[in-house]
């Protein structure tokens, strides 16, 4: 194995290993809810979930756009730069993460109605509300962790980056079964076992900077209103690309909810779950190269960056091909894994292969949008990542169903990657790579 090739794997696997476990922390919860809770459950958790993807993706705008901007300055071997990007991330996060509590804590019981709770029984509204209530308690170190994880994998430490979040999902999955099981707690519990596991997860990812094992400090800056309009501007396409997952949730929620009911939104519940995990792979390989195509452009080695992208659409295309293997001939055995109930195994799998077929087009957009913007190309990352995270996406989902029934409504993301499949391929030949 080369040096390039082993510096490729070096950051893919921690990269990948980490947004599959900071999704999974959802996933987990969904899995005790419903074994332990019930379908209404589940669906209720489902509610939330537009809210709190909503805010993992804006918070996103600034580890991802800070960390494009400081593997740059590191290529350039300016570390003091790179530095004082860094601190204005992070301390940009911790703002947004505070305001977030509050809206979500306050208004918890109106954002579910928003996210097409008025439709549903009662008894899922109730629920709802109160996982989002005490899921939005915990923002600060859930928004903290993921932020931590992109700048210690940025700052040479991927392994360290991949232990914070692992640590944090073991101990979500006690707690889910403690808090849920023995204790009772329902759905309060799940939101709490996220909590403390997002708790212990900022802990270890912390070490790394007070045991100062890389270039990043911790340490007093003067922000910037420039560097701070920067790293907006980097991280708006990774902000806009993670947008899809509420955009599709809400819209699938809105949709579910006039034409089905309840037993449409808690099919949806578990099919966004497994989409959670297959985004989470297919985002992580782009994040992971993310790092290695910022140093290349300080560097303005042009081959070796184009050997990365070649090489992320290759691995990509077969995550995505394998996933959807899994999920065809395996289908009812992973819905079960959420609720055997018979009537949402039933309409789950009929859905799923449709469903999951989008997750093919997806692997490659994530990677351009990726590519795009850790190249400085970012009006061509911002137009794919709009594109196909908002309005293609919604327009879809709402006008599919109308056109063809609403049995079609699961194709809907499909049809919608493939439209901005198209698009991004368009971009990629008409935007022309400048170093600057």
């Amino acid at each position: 194995m080369n040096a390039k090739t082993k510096s490729l794997f070096g950051y893919i696997f921690p990269a990948l290993g980490g947004l599959f476990v900071t999704y999974l922390y959802n996933v987990i919860d969904g899995i005790f809810v419903g074994q332990g809770i019930g379908s209404a459950a589940l669906g209720a958790v489902n509610i939330g979930v537009p809210f709190i993807t909503f805010v993992v993706a804006i918070a996103a705008m600034f580890p991802m756009g800070g960390a494009t901007v400081v593997a740059i300055r590191m290529g350039r071997e300016d570390n003091e730069g790179a530095n004082h990007a860094f601190m204005t991330a992070f301390s940009l996060t911790i703002l947004l993460s505070v305001l977030l509590t509050a809206v979500g804590m306050v208004f918890s019981q109106q954002i579910v109605n928003l996210s097409g709770a008025r439709g549903l029984s009662a008894e899922m509204r109730e629920m709802s509300a109160q996982y989002l209530f005490y899921y939005s308690a915990f923002s600060i170190p859930m928004l903290m962790s993921n932020c931590l994880s992109v700048f210690v994998r940025n700052d040479g430490s991927p392994t360290i980056s991949f232990i914070g979040m692992c640590t944090g999902a073991i101990a979500n999955i006690f707690l889910d079964w403690l808090f849920i099981f023995p204790f009772g707690m329902g759905v309060i519990g799940a939101a709490v076992a996220s909590g403390l596991g997002q708790v212990l997860s900022v802990f270890v990812l912390l070490s790394h900077f007070v045991l100062k094992r890389g270039r990043l400090r911790i340490k007093p800056f003067k922000m910037d209103l420039g560097l701070m309009k920067k790293i907006c501007k980097r991280g708006v396409p990774e902000a806009v690309t993670q947008l899809t997952t509420p955009v599709t949730a809400l819209c699938y929620n809105l949709m579910l909810t006039r034409l089905v009911g309840d037993i449409g939104v808690s099919t949806f519940s578990v099919l966004s779950f497994i989409y959670s995990l297959a985004n989470a792979i297919l985002s992580g390989v782009a994040q992971g190269i993310q790092p290695l195509w910022g140093h290349c452009y300080g560097k303005q080695d042009t081959d070796e960056m184009n050997w990365y992208f070649r090489c992320g659409i290759i691995i990509n295309c077969i995550l995505a091909v394998l996933i959807y293997g899994v999920l065809f001939f395996f289908d009812k055995p992973v819905i079960r894994i959420f609720n055997r109930d018979a009537d949402l195994v039933r309409t789950a799998s009929a859905a799923l292969p449709l469903f999951s077929l989008s997750f093919i087009p997806m692997a490659l957009n994530l990677i351009y949008t990726a590519f795009f913007f850790s190249t400085k190309r970012t009006g061509a990352a911002n137009a794919i990542a709009v594109s196909r995270g908002i309005i293609v996406k919604a327009l879809a989902i709402f006008c599919i169903p109308l056109l063809f029934g609403s049995d079609s409504i699961w194709v809907a993301p499909f049809v919608a990657e493939i439209v901005s499949l198209v698009f991004a391929v368009g971009l990629s030949k008409a935007s022309k790579l400048v170093y600057q």
